[in-house]
């Protein structure tokens, strides 16, 4: 009964089937689908060739602003670098430019239209003319420098320079560099620590491991080199911000001084101390106060 029941049915399902006109509808249907087929692709091939060109230019576009950048960071780290004839330099001294004048480098600060210095490469035939035709009163070799460095220190009678520093250093056989400065075009602090942070490039410096100081040339008085003028340092109070500074370094500062014979301690309270000159009786009070060293000088033969 079963087996009779499904053939009955499936007499039934062959008997359905399409008409001729039905056939046609569908026949025109699938010719319709097949020619619309490629339209449909087009679209969505271009979006995809679109995208890729997009793409693509954004790659062009980010690459070359990133070449940008890192031409325009070479061209700053190659500005730190001021060149005489073939020799290359360069100082933790910030805010100075150059101008070629010449055989020379005309060096200027803050943007200042005078300059204050410059650089040039000499003979030691035209170094010992320069040092003998002018009117020296100091000649010394700095200690611990980066590079062999000898001082000289010439008294100017004009109105905007009161003394000219010469350093001379040597280069290679008979030549040496000469950096002139003028003071108070630059301030002592700012001409030390241009010279204490000199580098030669090619050549290897020398770094002392050990606190710096110097004088600056007239007196007896040691600075450290890293000092940066904060105010006025021409009259008798002189206030610098100092890049080492700490309650240690400040320590190891008043001995330095104190190993000096010429300097007594007349008093100390905290980070503040009174030197006393043994030679000219005049006093000194250098006291710290966070990062700024501030000098204090006092002389009794000028406030009688």
């Amino acid at each position: 009964m079963a087996n009779n029941h499904f053939d009955d049915q499936w007499e039934l399902l062959k008997q359905v089937g399409s008409t001729d006109t039905e056939k046609d509808e569908i026949r025109k249907r699938i010719r319709q689908s097949l020619a619309q087929a490629p339209s449909k692709a087009r679209p969505f091939k271009f979006l995809q060739w679109k995208s890729i060109v997009a793409a693509s230019l954004l790659v062009v576009i980010f690459g070359g602003f990133l070449f940008m950048l890192l031409e325009k960071n070479t061209r700053l780290n190659s500005a730190d670098y001021f060149t005489v004839d073939d020799q290359s330099f360069s100082w933790k001294l910030e805010d100075v430019t150059s101008k070629k004048s010449g055989k020379k480098l005309e060096l200027y600060y803050k943007n200042n239209p005078i300059p204050f210095g410059t650089v040039i490469e000499v003979t030691e035939a035209e170094m010992n003319s320069i040092i003998q035709s002018k009117p020296m009163f100091v000649n010394k070799e700095l200690e611990h420098f980066p590079n062999k460095t000898n001082m000289y220190i010439e008294h100017v009678k004009m109105q905007d320079v009161v003394i000219r520093y010469y350093f001379f250093i040597p280069l290679r056989a008979e030549k040496w560099l000469q950096f002139t400065f003028d003071y108070p075009k630059l301030e002592y602090a700012n001409i030390f620590k241009a010279m204490s942070t000199l580098e030669l490039k090619g050549k290897t410096s020398y770094h002392h491991n050990e606190p710096l100081y110097v004088t600056y040339g007239y007196g007896r008085m040691i600075y450290p080199v890293d000092l940066e003028p904060v105010s006025d340092t021409s009259n008798n109070n002189e206030v610098y911000r100092w890049e080492g500074a700490s309650t240690k370094a400040y320590h190891q500062y008043v001995d330095k001084i104190l190993q000096d014979v010429s300097w007594q301690k007349k008093s100390e309270k905290g980070l503040s101390t009174t030197f006393v000159s043994v030679t000219f009786q005049n006093e000194v009070t250098i006291t710290l106060n966070g990062n700024e060293l501030t000098y204090e000088y006092f002389y009794p033969e000028q406030d009688e």
